[in-house]
C-alpha cells in the first residue's frame, strides 16, 4: 500500500517540498499506526526546508506538531488503542534512561526528532511508538491539539520549569505575534503575569493586545530596550522570553537584578547551544528545548479549560504546503498554519 507524503527535495524554497507517493509506514514492535488529521507548521520547518538547520536533511517528511487517530498497532500493542485520537509528541526517546526515567525525555540521548532524524506529518500516515502518543481531551479538534506539544508545551516548560515565573511577574515576549509569542501571552496571563510583547510591525499591535498583552512596543529596528525600561519605571522584567535569537542583546537590556532571560530563537550566536539545551552562567538559559510529554499533558488540560486558545491563521490541505511556507516566509502568519485534509 501506498500513502501520500510531501517530501523535501531539496534545499531552497518552498517549491521544494513536493507530493510523493511512498509506502505505507509499517508499525514495528511497541509502534502504532496513526492516521495523520492535522500538522502544524513551525519555523524549524521553514529553516529545515532552507537548509539552515545543523544536520538537516533532504529526502525526509517535513513536520512534527501531528494529531491523528490510531488505527492499527505493532506487537506487544494492545489493540484496544486503536480509534483512540492522540497527539504525537515531537521527540522519540529510549523510555529507559536516566532522563526518560525522570520526566525529562527531552534530553534522552537516544532521541531523534520527526522530520529530521526519523519521519514527520506531513503525510497520510505515520508509525511511531505508543509511548509517544498522548490522548486528546474529549471534543478537541485535530488542528486544536496539533499545536499543544511544541508551541504550547514548549512555551509552558520555558515559562514556569526554566524560568521559574510566578504570578505577579512581569514578562516581555519577544517577536510576540509568531507561534509561540502568541500563545506565551496567554500563558503568562494565565498564571497571573504581566505581559510585555515586542513586535516590529505597529500592524500587529492590536492583535496583540487582543490575545491579553498588558503592553505592546513596536520596535521595528528591533531596539526595544528603552522603552521595556520606561514601562517598567526602570525596574525591568523578571522574566525574557527570547524567541528571535537576533534579538537577545536587547532582551538582555530589559531583566532585572535576579531575573532570567530564556532564549528560544535560534541564531547563529547560540546555535551549538541551542542543540545542546545548555545552561549559561547566571539568568541566562540557551534553549528550554522542547515541552516533555507531561507538558504536552499540561498544555491539552490549560486548551481544554478554556485558559489558552491555540491560534491558528490558516487551515490549509496538505496540497498546498508550498503556499503555507510561503505565507510563513512573507510573514504573513500570525500564530500557525495547520495543514488538514488533502
Amino acid at each position: 500500500m501506498f500513502m501520500k507524503a510531501i517530501v523535501l527535495t531539496a534545499f531552497g524554497g518552498p517549491d521544494v517540498l513536493v507530493e510523493q507517493e511512498r509506502p505505507v509506514p509499517v508499525p514495528e514492535a511497541g509502534d502504532v499506526l496513526v492516521r495523520v488529521h492535522a500538522c502544524g507548521i513551525c519555523h524549524h520547518d521553514v529553516m529545515h526546508r532552507a537548509g539552515k538547520l545543523p544536520g538537516a536533511k533532504l529526502g525526509v517528511v517535513l513536520g512534527h506538531e501531528t494529531a491523528g487517530e490510531i488505527i492499527d498497532v505493532g506487537p506487544g500493542v494492545p489493540r484496544d488503542v486503536i480509534g483512540t485520537r492522540v497527539v504525537i509528541y515531537q521527540r522519540r526517546f529510549c523510555g529507559h534512561c536516566r532522563d526518560c526515567l525522570r520526566g525529562r525525555q527531552d534530553l534522552c540521548r537516544s532521541t531523534s526528532m520527526p522530520s529530521v532524524d526519523t519521519e514527520g506529518g506531513c503525510a497520510e500516515f505515520l508509525a511511531i511508538p505508543l509511548s509517544s502518543t498522548i490522548p486528546l481531551p474529549p471534543g478537541m479538534d485535530y488542528a486544536t491539539g496539533a499545536l499543544a506539544s511544541c508551541p504550547i508545551a514548549t512555551s509552558l516548560r520555558a515559562l514556569t520549569e526554566i524560568a521559574g515565573m510566578r504570578a505577579g511577574d512581569v514578562v516581555l515576549i519577544t517577536g510576540a505575534s509568531g507561534g509561540l509569542g502568541a500563545h506565551q501571552i496567554q500563558i503568562v496571563k494565565a498564571l497571573g503575569g504581566t505581559a510585555i510583547a515586542t513586535t516590529t510591525s505597529p500592524q500587529k499591535k492590536g492583535f496583540l493586545l487582543s490575545l491579553g498583552a498588558d503592553e505592546v512596543v513596536v520596535a521595528e529596528d528591533g531596539r526595544f530596550g528603552s522603552a521595556v525600561w520606561s514601562l517598567t519605571a526602570k525596574r525591568g522584567v523578571d522574566v525574557a522570553i527570547d524567541n528571535v535569537g537576533p534579538s537577545l542583546p536587547e532582551s538582555l537590556r530589559c531583566v532585572t537584578f535576579g531575573g532570567t532571560c530564556v532564549v528560544l530563537g535560534i541564531s547563529k550566536r547560540n546555535r551549538w547551544r541551542s542543540r545542546r539545551g545548555c545552561s549559561s552562567a547566571g539568568a541566562l538559559r540557551w534553549r528550554a528545548r522542547d515541552g516533555t510529554p507531561d507538558d504536552v499533558r499540561r498544555a491539552l488540560a490549560m486548551i481544554a479549560a478554556g485558559m489558552v486558545k491555540p491560534i491558528i491563521s490558516a487551515v490549509l490541505p496538505f496540497a498546498e504546503i508550498a503556499r503555507a511556507h510561503q505565507m510563513l516566509d512573507n510573514r504573513s502568519v500570525q500564530g500557525r498554519v495547520v495543514l488538514e485534509g488533502w
